[in-house]
């Protein structure tokens, strides 16, 4: 055998030729890498060297970011329409009125919570996978931005958002005993 092979086998395994006779083939342990221990003198045979089966890791990736993303998804896919619902229903009640501080306060509130669901989770997600160089997860949390923006801004400029959010948290309760 030419070294080169000899290097590749490792220690005590040899080529099973088609010549060899059937005993060197068959006094082989199958789940060992070395031959079998040859019989002892009196017919027993010796006590067989057990190999160490310790599993290798080979594959080490962190469990952690899947689980932040999966609630930065369910926090984005509940919190949004939940957000968008209540901010719809407390403008209803508020159209009719006028101009009442609570209600001003809450809708604020309600719009204020559903711009960060809506657009400040999924940006935080695709930060984040940018910086762990998760190009897939940052894919998806791209085009989550760009699906929650997208019909968010053709309803209002985010600067008309702001200056909503603004005025609804600053607006004063009415001067009046109820």
């Amino acid at each position: 055998m030419s070294p080169k092979k000899r290097k590749r086998r490792p220690a005590g395994r040899a080529p099973a030729r088609a010549g060899a006779p059937a005993a060197a083939t068959q006094d082989r342990d199958p789940d060992s890498a070395a031959p079998a221990a040859p019989p002892a003198e009196d017919g027993a045979a010796a006590p067989r060297r057990r190999v160490s089966r310790t599993p290798v890791v080979l594959d080490d990736r962190r469990r952690w970011p899947v689980a932040v993303w999966i609630v930065l998804a369910a926090v984005w896919l509940l919190g949004s329409p939940l957000f968008l619902v209540f901010f719809l229903a407390e403008g209803f009640a508020l159209v009719g009125e006028p101009a009442a501080g609570a209600g001003m306060r809450a809708t604020a509130w309600y719009l204020l919570g559903l711009l960060v669901c809506a657009l400040g989770v999924p940006l935080a997600g695709a930060a984040a996978a940018v910086l762990m160089r998760r190009r897939i997860a940052a894919l998806l949390f791209g085009a989550a931005l760009v699906v929650s923006a997208v019909p968010l801004f053709l309803l209002a400029s985010p600067a008309e958002l702001f200056d909503a959010v603004r005025t609804g948290l600053t607006a004063e309760p009415p001067s009046g005993g109820r």
